[in-house]
């Protein structure tokens, strides 16, 4: 089983996938957990560039390096360790390209999806959920943190990658099982609402 976690800068997405992982451990399975861009050397390398580096990069240069960092992981990890019967849980995937790039660059989302179409063929998520608080959640959580390349450019920029999230997930509807939650509820209530729902596939959806 694959899952993956989504949702603009700051909206918690991060301590989901491991309190997930953690549950899911409890309950016996063998859980992989990991995060894009990153996962290998090469792709962590990438992934130096892409938050890091201090100087601009080209819309279309950001999206290749990404694809670039996303074979890596999928190639060396995600499709190694599903073999293996593990369950995965990635922090990111090809969605955040299509959202971030496609909607906070503009460069179009039907543009990003053709773009990750070999992805898409290769590994679409069993289940995909979107973190989604309030603009205000996220501002308030940026205050006093270090930000990267990505991050500092700003809410605005945020809310455009909110709505390419928002305009992917309608687009998707009856196609993929893609659950937008909010993320102004409690970590304690998002971790409830995420279990239950990955609870439920493991005991229906596949069969």
């Amino acid at each position: 089983m694959f899952i993956t976690f989504e949702g603009i800068d700051g909206s918690g997405k991060s301590t989901q996938c491991q309190l997930l992982k953690d549950s899911l451990e409890d309950i016996g399975y063998k859980v992989f957990m990991t995060r894009e861009p990153g996962g290998t050397k090469i792709a962590e390398a990438i992934r130096n560039i892409l938050l890091h580096i201090d100087e601009p990069i080209e819309a279309m240069t950001e999206v290749f390096l990404y694809c670039a960092a996303r074979n890596e992981h999928l190639e060396k990890i995600i499709l190694p360790k599903l073999a293996e019967g593990y369950i995965v849980i990635s922090d990111r995937f090809f969605d955040s390209t299509i959202a971030y790039q496609g909607g906070g660059r503009g460069l179009g989302i039907d543009k990003m999806k053709e773009i990750n179409s070999i992805f898409i063929e290769k590994a679409t998520p069993d289940l995909a959920f979107f973190i989604d608080p309030d603009l205000s959640t996220i501002e308030k959580r940026m205050e006093n943190k270090e930000l990267d390349r990505i991050e500092k450019e700003g809410i605005e920029f945020m809310a455009k990658v909110r709505k390419g999230y928002l305009d992917l997930i309608e687009s998707q509807k009856n196609i993929r099982n893609f659950m937008t939650i909010d993320g102004d509820l409690s970590i304690k209530e998002i971790s409830e609402i995420v279990l239950k729902r990955v609870e439920d596939f493991l005991e229906n959806d596949r069969g």
